[in-house]
Parts: structure tokens; sequence; C-alpha cells
């Protein structure tokens, strides 16, 4: 939404669908040829709604944010090449989903990490906590998307998918680089503010309890905002 000229995440993975309002829908065409495009009315607001349009309409499907750089390459020796092209990216894409759906997990992504240093070579598969931004979603799942977590649909549907079904697969192995959400007008920038983050963090808390905890600044990472959260699930 509002980033017709600046989807940038069609260079980085092949084969993209683009869901937008029906209002923008002719400006997405013009700036982005050649691109399906799905529409939504335009009195859809918030990402939490329109990922739930794109449950709801979708069977097998991966949901990627618009403004994703590239999707990388985590285990690198020196000097390898990091970043995959479009093509590649979606084999993975494709691959991942397949170990998924062979596991017996429903929800799929890639590693939150985004430092190839941070990469523990022992532990290629993740199989519980959190999956941050982008999302793949099978069929058959009881997962569905609430509109109270207005710009933490992220830490719910990983939240209620523990509840339901356990496990989900993440492969620590890749990566996606994007624009900082703070930074990139349009989307869920703009409504992402401090004050509706204190709410989200409000209502996961009383959803999931003492499994959504505040996050504190570590040695490798500072905190965006104080309500920043994370997801402990003691499994």
């Amino acid at each position: 939404m509002g980033r017709a000229d600046r989807v940038i995440t069609k260079h980085c993975v092949k084969n993209a669908t683009l869901c937008v309002p029906e209002s923008e829908a002719a400006a997405y065409a013009e700036y982005n040829p050649g691109m399906p495009i799905l529409t939504h009315p335009d009195s859809l607001k918030g990402l939490a709604r329109k990922r739930q349009f794109i449950l709801e309409r979708c069977g097998n499907h991966y949901q990627i944010d618009d403004d994703i750089k590239y999707i990388q390459r985590l285990y690198v020796e020196k000097g390898e090449k990091v970043p995959m092209d479009a093509d590649e990216a979606y084999d993975v894409i494709q691959y991942v989903g397949n170990m998924a759906k062979l596991a017996g997990c429903f929800l799929f992504g890639f590693s939150k990490q985004r430092n190839p240093l941070q990469y523990v070579d022992h532990k290629p598969i993740r199989l519980t906590g959190i999956l941050n931004g982008s999302m793949g979603i099978l069929e058959g799942s009881k997962l569905f998307f609430s509109e109270k977590a207005v710009v933490s649909e992220d830490y719910w549907i990983c939240g209620l998918n523990a509840y339901h079904h356990r496990m989900l697969w993440c492969d620590e192995r890749f990566a996606e680089l994007g624009e900082k959400a703070f930074h990139n007008l349009g989307g869920c920038s703009n409504y992402r503010t401090i004050e509706q983050e204190k709410e989200d963090t409000l209502f996961l808390r009383q959803s999931f309890g003492e499994a959504i905890q505040m996050k504190h600044d570590t040695s490798l990472a500072k905190r965006k905002h104080p309500y920043q959260r994370t997801l402990k699930i003691p499994f």
C-alpha cells in the first residue's frame, strides 16, 4: 500500500503476486508491468486483515514484504556470495515449504538473524519461536490472523501456531534483508506507532501470557522502542 513505485522485492524473488487496495491497482500495474495483482477492498485496513484476506484466498503460499532487498545465505565462508538471485530465492522458498510439509508443519520461514556471524552451523533448523515479517502458510492449518494484532501479526500467528500445531519450520540457513520498517513510508509504517506497539504487546500478553515477554538490550542489539517483545514458548 502506498509504494507502487518502490516495490523492490520483485527484483529478489520470481513469480510473486502483488496484493494491493483496489484504488491503487492501476498505479501498481503501471510501475510493476507484468506482475499479477490481487486486489482487496479499500475498506480493508491493516496488515493483519490483509494477511487474513490472502490466507482465505490462497492455498499453500509465502507472504513476503514488498521492501525486501534480497534473500541471502547465512552459511557462507569468507569471500562467498551472500545474496541469492531471484530464481534461486524462489526455489529456496519452494524447498523450505516442502520440507515443512514433510515434517508436518503448517508455518515456515527463514532466520530472523541477518548476520552470517550469528549462524550456528550445527542448528540449521528451528522448530519453535518466532518468524519475523515474511512467512509461509500451508493448507489445512487452524491458523488465522487477529485484527487486534495490528502491528504484531507475526507474533500472533506464531503463538497461535504453537498452541494448535506446536512446531513451525524455520530454516536458519537463509534470511531476508529489507528496509527498516520505521523508515520506509507506506505499507504498515503509516500506523506503526509507539502507542500501537504498546497496545499490541498488551493484547499478546492477554492472549499468550508469559510466552510474551518484554525484550531487553543486549551487547549485539538494542531495542527499537520500549515495548519491543519476544516470544518464548516453553517447549
